[in-house]
């Protein structure tokens, strides 16, 4: 597993390619300061044109340039048609993915298992 620090206080992205598909977990918080670094990893992530999971679950807070990033990331992917999914379980950032209708749009599981399940059997 590989790690990156953003910035230490606020984000970080560990990268786990030790499945057949690989699994960026993200912990911290995603804001204003973040974003552009959320953004980037997400970028590594496409650049690289593997299916990916992206893991939320340990991401504390995530204002509204994050969730934009989430939907720029969705637009790429489909354009590119790269096979991705986003674990957001029951965190802080599962309530405003449904309140703003994007759980119903993004690619959202509740667990990492679940998403490499669906990802793996929708060859």
């Amino acid at each position: 597993m590989s790690e990156r620090r953003y910035d230490p206080e606020s984000l970080r992205i560990s990268v786990d390619q030790g499945h057949s598909v690989t699994v960026a977990h993200v912990t911290g918080e995603i804001d204003l300061s973040s974003a552009d670094a959320f953004r980037e990893g997400l970028a590594e992530r496409l650049d690289s044109d593997e299916v990916f999971v992206l893991d939320l679950d340990g991401v504390t807070f995530m204002g509204s340039m994050g969730f934009s990033v989430l939907v720029e990331t969705h637009h790429e992917t489909s354009r590119r048609n790269i096979r991705w999914a986003i674990v957001a379980g029951a965190g802080p950032i599962r309530r405003p993915l449904r309140i703003t209708g994007l759980e119903q749009v993004l690619p959202i599981y509740p667990s990492v298992p679940e998403a490499l399940a669906a990802l793996t059997t929708n060859n």
